[in-house]
């Protein structure tokens, strides 16, 4: 729980183990097709290792997995970054590093779509607009050496701190199609995203439940943390997929539920 990495943190609450270790064992048997790594950590505390999606991006449409590593801004998050390599070690993936200094928290600050030919960027918070310039110079390289062109990025800022990842302001429910929170982007950057998408592909809803969309598409389920019986008939309505839900109120407390807790690997 570190002060001010973001505004759903207070450091005077007191989490709850049993609960933690409950709420996440629920959401493993609610995912299909799981991989899950139990770490020691006696050097340091690493408490947010846990909210995977920022431990990497993997980039689709290449002959084999390959995960660009994050550079993650607060030093909390840094000391994961070992761990993370013996992870993708483990597993066999490839690895890369993002070219320059500035903050990427991988997957949570990018959104793949058009079989990859596409992505999203949301920047502000924890990324720089400069991180996706860099990262498009990466991309061209990867994508180049395999005789493929890199994917587009449409480059937008967050408005606000409350979505301080894309991952909690977007939910890409489809391969063109997403749905976003109104108060997450400034009308001209909620403008480019409608041109870049399609308007109709880009679906708005006004909620004050900021982490309804912070979910993960699992076939034809959507997995979401305890919506209300309202928002979930209006994501139901949208996404045409039936809603799973899965109780994070523990990791909500450090500012992350179950978009932020899988991280996707591409085949």
């Amino acid at each position: 729980m570190q002060d001010g990495q973001n505004p759903y943190i207070d450091i005077n609450y007191h989490p709850d183990h049993k609960k933690i270790m409950h709420q996440h064992s629920e959401l493993e048997k609610a995912l299909s097709n799981t991989v899950t790594y139990m770490i020691n950590s006696p050097r340091y505390p690493l408490p947010d290792i846990v909210f995977v999606a920022n431990g990497g991006l993997c980039l689709p449409r290449l002959p084999k997995p390959i995960i660009v590593l994050p550079q993650m801004k607060y030093r909390q998050r840094q000391e994961e970054l070992a761990y993370l390599k013996k992870i993708y070690a483990d597993m066999q993936i490839e690895t890369v590093h993002v070219p320059g200094k500035e903050p990427f928290e991988g997957q949570a600050e990018l959104k793949w779509f058009c079989k990859g030919t596409k992505a999203v960027c949301g920047y502000g918070h924890r990324s720089t607009k400069k991180t996706f310039s860099d990262l498009n110079r990466l991309f061209e390289r990867i994508y180049g050496a395999h005789g493929l062109s890199a994917p587009e990025l449409l480059v937008i800022p967050l408005a606000s701190a409350d979505y301080y990842h894309l991952d909690v302001a977007m939910l890409e429910y489809d391969d063109t199609k997403c749905i976003v929170h109104k108060r997450a982007f400034a009308q001209p950057a909620m403008n480019k995203l409608k041109q870049f998408l399609g308007p109709e592909n880009v679906h708005v809803i006004d909620t004050a439940d900021s982490f309804c969309l912070n979910a993960v598409v699992d076939g034809n389920r959507l997995i979401t943390h305890q919506v209300s019986h309202t928002i979930q008939l209006e994501l139901e309505r949208i996404t045409n997929k039936k809603v799973h839900k899965v109780n994070t109120s523990e990791f909500e407390n450090s500012g992350g539920s179950v978009r932020c807790m899988t991280l996707d690997i591409f085949p």
